[in-house]
């Protein structure tokens, strides 16, 4: 256990650009907009284009919420600080992708490869730490930030709708914000799951490619699409990809809506953080599509583990 922990650590460390810093910089400049916002500085004023002669600035916001629809504020506010986070996530499938492109690639073209060999160290192990870290310890750290920085935005929220006169306590649904963070990481495992195929050709090309790791990993499916629609005329490959990064969605939840009645946010946020993970788990473990991706995918990390071992 300790091995591994060492290797995950080493992981973490070499990517510590991707995996620490973009997410902190990232939530930092949220926060800082958030705040300005807050207090209505220029642009960012967040009721500037609100028509209402009550609402003047969050506080206000916030009372008049309080007082019309108080069942739905908690929901609002917790989806709120899910959107003012969000900005962090744009840059996460980038970090996920160059990870996992570099992993494997950059001991070779370095030859660091010949000192990390000499350690008593199998090959399965270096590639299996490399995806577990990439796919599964990096969206970790990420909803870690993610976490601290909508606890921070609450007290920096806090400390604003004090002095406005509005209702802290709005700020703090801890119960469904704690929901929601389990909610979206399980989530994110089920997606992982999914496109895991595809994540571990992008490893396998890291252990494959001896130049430009990144036109393999994007330009090989492309030809594959355009060969099977220049020869066959269809696009079974292009399908296939789309659904294991997320098209498989559309079908897990094509009945979520059905029968319900969805009325304003706190009815949708129940519906997103709580049905939805149960459908998405459900459909999962009975798609045959879903485990045939891992069967691809066990394909490539094996391929990858075989290349490493004649990688010097």
């Amino acid at each position: 256990m300790n091995t591994y922990l060492a290797l995950v650590k080493r992981e973490i460390l070499d990517g510590k650009n991707g995996y620490i810093r973009v997410p902190l910089i990232l939530s930092g400049l949220a926060l800082a907009m958030v705040f300005l916002s807050s207090v209505g500085i220029g642009e960012l004023n967040l009721v500037r284009d609100i028509d209402h002669d009550q609402i003047h600035n969050i506080g206000d916001a916030l009372n008049l919420a309080q007082q019309e629809e108080p069942a739905d504020l908690p929901a609002a506010v917790t989806a709120g600080y899910w959107v003012m986070s969000a900005l962090m996530w744009v840059a996460f499938p980038f970090v996920i992708f160059f990870s996992l492109l570099g992993s494997l690639y950059e001991e070779r073209r370095d030859r660091s490869i010949l000192f990390w060999k000499s350690m008593p160290v199998d090959d399965w192990q270096e590639v299996a730490v490399k995806l577990f870290t990439t796919v599964l310890v990096t969206p970790v750290i990420f909803f870690g930030v993610a976490i601290a920085a909508q606890l921070t935005m609450a007290v920096l929220l806090s400390v604003v709708v004090l002095f406005q006169g509005g209702p802290v306590s709005a700020l703090w649904p801890l119960g469904l914000m704690i929901s929601s963070w389990f909610s979206m990481f399980g989530h994110y495992v089920i997606w992982a799951l999914w496109a895991l195929p595809v994540l571990a050709w992008v490893l396998f090309v890291s252990a494959y490619a001896s130049r430009l790791p990144f036109m393999w990993a994007i330009l090989t499916p492309v030809i594959i699409i355009l060969a099977e629609l220049m020869f066959f005329d269809t696009h079974v490959f292009a399908e296939w990809l789309g659904r294991q990064l997320g098209g498989w969605q559309e079908w897990a939840f094509n009945d979520l809506g059905q029968g319900r009645h969805i009325d304003g946010p706190r009815d949708a946020l129940n519906m997103v953080f709580g049905a939805a993970q149960w459908e998405a788990l459900k459909f999962s473990l009975t798609s045959l599509r879903f485990w045939s991706g891992l069967v691809v995918a066990g394909g490539f990390v094996y391929g990858a583990i075989e290349l490493r071992k004649r990688g010097i």
